[in-house]
């Protein structure tokens, strides 16, 4: 995962507890926050527009799109009565296409009739971006990159990064989101990566080429289908399932979605859960079976509470069936912070979490250059518990594992969110320091941490 893209990837990282290396990129993202001025823009009320028939809809700020691309997915259609419940579900569709920086939806009264009029921000075609990864094993690694948006005038999108420090990298991504009924998401994705395997003491040589594609249906369902090739050369057949050193692993899934999230980017209300089945083969064999469930509930108009849980549990013996590189390792800042990294191993985990989140500074639209940003802020108090087993019997090594700490989340354009953390925990240790990419929810799911 880089500070560029989001979603979730296979074998992504975790976080880095040392906050040294990336001093640089803090400052340069409080500084955007400051300069985020413009005033926050809201949601309008159909107010006693409600149930009125919507005589035209009106679509500003286009530069790249075409607004057809953006009606199709409003819900409020040309000749249907206005409803002001639509009105939250179409900005929250446009905004998941992550084509805009801003989305504003205002109906408005002209010569008696009612004109839906959806104000979006774009940016720039092809965007410059600056690629970071850091992780408990290898740390910081940084690099650049470009996105293009809106690709083919279809919604899609695509990205290439390259990386170097802590490891070395070469991504790239192509993908299309959207929730809306009766349209398909996607994503395909290869990677390769160049580093020290701190956990199990190899040079690691890895080479991912994925994809994921899932139908849309109504009420926040989906469900699809997902295809892995994983493979790791360790140089040496003492970290391997092969003799040659080389494992080469193709997977296939399914999964079922619900999504009832207010957004994507900055989750503050509604429920998001997946149930997904996967089978490794090649030279390993191996089924997968994750659970994952997400609630936010809004307590207050800057007030909420998010409460996560994920058990991930893997079938075959480690070292025979499955790579011990492929178990899970516990602590760091995508598990149970407060923890060091690999303080509980094993071939199933099971997480949960609680946090508390206060927005200190609500997102805020701003341009400089011509580049359409936007920027918030959130303080954050949270608590974590985890438990990693293996073996047939599900046998627990040093049983479960808790933490809590604090924390600030800086909301930025293209990374979605940035976290800075301190957690206590672990005995002995005092207060350890996380600088983390994306919610911890959507990252614990990862391979590496």
């Amino acid at each position: 995962m880089t500070a560029s893209t989001a979603g979730n990837e296979r074998g992504g990282p975790g976080r880095h507890h040392s906050g040294r290396n990336a001093h640089a990129l803090i400052v340069f993202l409080l500084v955007a926050v400051a300069c985020a001025a413009a005033p926050e823009r809201a949601l309008a009320q159909a107010g006693n527009l409600e149930g009125r028939p919507v005589a035209a809809i009106r679509v500003i700020g286009l530069k790249h799109t075409e607004p057809a691309l953006v009606e199709r997915h409003l819900r409020d259609r040309v000749g249907a009565p206005l409803r002001e419940a639509n009105l939250a579900t179409d900005r929250r569709r446009l905004d998941e296409l992550r084509l805009f920086t801003s989305v504003d939806l205002l109906p408005v009264l002209e010569n008696n009739q009612v004109i839906l009029q959806v104000t979006v921000t774009e940016t720039l075609r092809v965007l410059p971006t600056l690629s970071l990864r850091v992780t408990d094993e290898n740390g910081l690694s940084a690099g650049l990159g470009a996105k293009t948006i809106n690709l083919a005038n279809i919604g899609a999108r695509t990205g290439t990064t390259v990386r170097f420090g802590g490891e070395t990298s070469i991504v790239g991504t192509a993908e299309k989101s959207t929730i809306t009924p009766g349209t398909w998401a996607w994503r395909l994705d290869a990677s390769y990566t160049e580093r020290r395997n701190t956990l199990y003491e190899f040079d690691e040589l890895a080479t991912s080429i994925g994809a994921r594609a899932a139908r849309n249906f109504r009420h926040g369902l989906s469900s699809g289908f997902s295809t892995t090739l994983l493979m790791i050369d360790a140089g040496t057949s003492g970290a391997t399932l092969s003799d040659d050193g080389r494992d080469e692993m193709p997977s296939l899934g399914g999964f079922v979605t619900f999504d009832t999230l207010n957004s994507s980017t900055d989750p503050r209300s509604g429920t998001w859960a997946e149930f997904e089945v996967d089978r490794l083969m090649g030279d390993a064999q191996s089924w997968t079976v994750t659970a994952d469930a997400r609630r936010f509930i809004r307590v207050a108009d800057r007030q909420s509470l998010l409460f996560y849980g994920l058990a991930t549990l893997q079938t075959g013996v480690p070292g025979v069936d499955i790579p011990e590189y492929l178990q899970y390792a516990l602590g760091g800042a995508n598990s149970v912070r407060g923890w060091s990294l690999g303080s509980r191993r094993g071939g199933h985990q099971f997480l949960g979490s609680a946090e508390y989140s206060y927005v200190v500074l609500p997102v805020r639209p701003f341009a400089v250059k011509g580049f359409n940003l936007y920027a918030g802020v959130q303080a954050i108090g949270f608590a974590d518990v985890g438990k990693a087993s293996h073996g047939a019997a599900g046998a627990t090594e040093g049983g479960a594992i808790g933490g809590y700490g604090v924390g600030l989340r800086l909301l930025v354009p293209f990374v979605d969110i940035v976290r800075l953390e301190l957690g206590w925990g672990e005995p002995g240790q005092g207060p350890t320091a996380y600088f983390g990419v994306s919610l911890k929810a959507v990252r614990q799911r990862q391979r590496v941490r």
